[in-house]
């Protein structure tokens, strides 16, 4: 456990700016981020709302996504051991204006990915005494994948211990102020309370999502203990080898490397198991992993997309479970799903930045569609896709370029444990390139879109 330290500054003689109505919104994440009209009101609101202070410039990212440990952490202890890991990280102040005053708080920024405009995307850790906080950037969508990552990545520097989480993660989009994440730490931490005191200003949304670079483009990864990797890895690598895919197996004490360096990861075992548990314990929500430890379901297989990584977690509820996930795995085709995700035909890679699922607001006939956006050689793709629930994301099944037509087949996953019920919005942001100058036709599943790539 690591002692406290944390510096917080409060700034008494800011204006006061327009207080927003709304101080909580709703946020229920059952497998998905469920955020629904409180927040589209927000967001109106925030359009046409009187601007703050202009020397406090709009956060560089599109929302956050924080979760707050009973924990105490010291910044530079902090500092030390993620620098050892390798990671690129350095100090930084966050500044949250509310309506008495700003919030300043000392922190550990780490990055982790990139935008499109190529600036990092951060996530920061704010230490305290009794209470830390993780806060991620994270696209418009708001989902909590990059969260996931950072919480992992945190933990296997041996940092963070995601076990004793206070509550479920918390978002909040960009224009406010401060995120739900830091209204609860400083009320836990501090004992401020600034519920009812949060601001709206105008920000422009970031466009496009955030993604990895993997270092180790064509391979898999596979992260297991001793245990699981004798019992479990063979089965697993067999069946990807045979796929044609190029699969290297890595101890937990590396998983940092995994995460960051390869597009796809897979975790053996669950958040019990011994030394990989910590790391696969932020990729595991409390419903599932609550089913797991009572033995209510034997053994899940788990999928998520952060910018352009694939991580899957094949858990069981003890070794013999986790056995029993990798055979289900295999027998089910999904090892076709990584040879999709591996896959660059004709030079063109098709990856997915991100996928998540809420509930739909608006009628049916207004949900669905494709968007197209492009940066340099590279084209982003948002595919939005109505489901019975909003516990579902998009796995690539096929990818075919034919000339200049891309055809992209997307399948639905669901995710599974307790889901809300209402009709979701699967949205989908595709990374697609690179590709040659002129004109292009993609289709992804029965929606199509033409694109014009301009000369570099």
């Amino acid at each position: 456990m690591l002692a406290a330290q944390n510096k917080c500054e409060i700034n008494r003689t800011f204006r006061t700016p327009f207080i927003s109505p709304f101080s909580q919104f709703a946020h229920v994440r059952i497998g998905v981020r469920v955020f629904g009209i409180a927040l589209v009101v927000i967001t109106l609101l925030s359009l046409i709302g009187p601007q703050v202070n202009p020397a406090l410039a709009c956060p560089p990212t599109g929302g956050y996504v924080g979760q707050v440990f009973e924990q105490g952490i010291d910044l530079a202890e902090a500092e030390a051991l993620a620098r050892s890991a390798g990671l690129s990280v350095g100090r930084t102040q966050l500044d949250f204006p509310y309506a008495e005053g700003t919030l300043s708080l000392d922190a550990l920024y780490i990055d982790l990915g990139v935008w499109p405009s190529g600036r990092p995307l951060r996530a920061y850790l704010v230490p305290g005494k009794s209470y830390s906080l993780v806060l991620s950037e994270t696209s418009v969508s708001l989902e909590r994948e990059w969260l996931r990552l950072a919480v992992a990545v945190l933990a296997s520097a041996g940092i963070l211990d995601p076990s004793i989480a206070v509550s479920e993660p918390k978002v909040s989009p960009n224009n406010v102020s401060p995120p739900q994440a830091v209204v609860e730490w400083a009320r836990l931490e501090l004992g401020m309370e600034l519920e009812g005191l949060g601001i709206l200003w105008r920000c422009g949304p970031i466009s496009g999502a955030p993604s990895l670079t993997p270092a180790f483009a064509g391979r898999v990864a596979v992260v297991a203990n001793e245990i699981d990797a004798n019992i479990s890895y063979p089965t697993l690598e067999a069946a990807l080898k045979e796929r044609g895919v190029e699969v290297e197996l890595i101890p937990p004490d590396r998983a940092l490397e995994a995460l960051l360096e390869f597009p796809v990861v897979i975790f053996l075992g669950g958040h019990k198991a011994l030394s990989t548990g910590p790391i696969v314990s932020p990729f595991m929500d409390l419903d599932v992993a609550t089913e797991l430890e009572t033995g209510d379901i034997d053994h899940v297989i788990l999928s998520f997309n952060v910018g352009g990584t694939l991580v899957i977690v094949l858990a069981g509820k003890d070794r013999w479970g986790t056995l029993a996930a990798v055979e289900e795995f295999v027998e089910s085709g999904q090892i076709d799903r990584i040879a999709s995700a591996l896959a660059c035909p004709t030079g063109v890679c098709v990856r997915i930045l991100s996928s998540e699922g809420d509930c739909h607001i608006g009628p049916l006939e207004s949900g669905g569609g494709i968007e197209v956006e492009v940066n340099g050689s590279y084209v982003y793709v948002t595919f939005v896709e109505l489901g019975s629930t909003p516990c579902h994301s998009h796995a690539l099944k096929t990818v075919s370029v034919q000339g200049r037509t891309i055809e992209i087949e997307l399948e639905l996953l669901e995710y599974p444990g307790f889901c809300v019920q209402c009709i979701g919005a699967i949205r989908t942001v595709l990374e697609i390139g690179p590709l040659d100058p002129g004109e292009w036709t993609i289709q992804v599943n029965n929606s199509t879109i033409r694109v014009v790539v301009p000369a570099q």
